[in-house]
């Protein structure tokens, strides 16, 4: 059974299927009994076809979990939020999106660097020390912020660099130095388990969760949860999350069981 997943897409975003109300269902018969759909973040006046929903589908977005919230009221709790990147150009837009309580929580999906307006880096692509200090530098940013209820994939910088050298070993240390300072929980995302073992460098890995990086996120005992990041409904189904409890046991790691995110206008 999974107590809850908080990290729910939709078919909006260009690159998940199905309907929403199938997400509850098959989130219904997998035993979750708080699910949060946390679609990628619709922008004003920026569009990404195949990463995030255009602006025009805010509304129904929102209409339709809200309308799925009621309907299925007796059976599962409902949350509406979104998956977002960090940039200074987006955090009055997401303040409002809080404080007018338009959603309930964003999750930290930090995938892309935004400039002046443009995407100069993909995070998953990350191949040098330069990419990964900023991308450190944005997600702390990202936390102090308190915006965020949950850092989902923290450790998606790591996709693609081809050794845990001492820079990776130093950026996930303040990660968890920040996750503990600000309080917010990393996500383990069974997404990347679903994508299997692949080959990075010499190591033959999940591009996320990469394990040396949790073994320190275990040390420093920082609050963990688990992210199912859903983009299929059958994506409830499988077995990722008891891949995910075993590392958890095995590295001691501080698994947040019974997980509420935080109310933005309490910090």
């Amino acid at each position: 059974m999974i107590p809850y997943c908080f990290h729910t897409h939709t078919k909006r975003c260009g690159h998940a299927i199905g309907e929403d109300e199938d997400y509850v269902l098959e989130a219904i018969a997998a035993g979750v009994r708080r699910l949060g759909f946390s679609d990628h973040v619709m922008l004003p006046g920026f569009s990404q076809p195949g990463i995030r929903g255009e602006y025009k589908e805010l509304d129904n977005y929102l209409n339709s979990i809200n309308s799925l919230k009621e309907k299925y009221q007796d059976k599962i709790k409902i949350y509406l939020g979104f998956e977002a990147e960090y940039s200074s150009n987006f955090e009055e837009y997401y303040q409002s999106l809080l404080m007018n309580h338009t959603i309930e929580y964003l999750i930290l999906g930090h995938h892309f660097n935004f400039m002046n307006g443009k995407i100069m880096d993909y995070y998953g692509h990350v191949h040098d020390k330069s990419s990964m200090l900023n991308y450190r530098d944005q997600v702390v940013k990202a936390m102090s912020t308190g915006l965020f209820s949950i850092f989902a994939h923290p450790d998606l910088f790591l996709s693609s660099y081809p050794k845990f050298d001492s820079s990776a070993k130093a950026v996930t240390v303040d990660i968890c130095k920040a996750s503990l300072q600000y309080d917010v929980p990393l996500e383990i995302n069974l997404g990347g388990i679903r994508r299997g073992i692949v080959t990075v460098g010499n190591e033959k890995r999940y591009l996320y969760p990469y394990r040396p990086f949790w073994e320190i996120v275990a040390k420093y005992k920082c609050r963990v949860i688990i992210g199912v990041d859903a983009h299929n409904p059958a994506d409830f189904k499988t077995n990722e999350y008891s891949i995910a409890l075993q590392m958890i046991r095995e590295l001691g790691l501080k698994h947040e069981q019974f997980f509420t995110y935080k109310n933005y206008k309490n910090n």
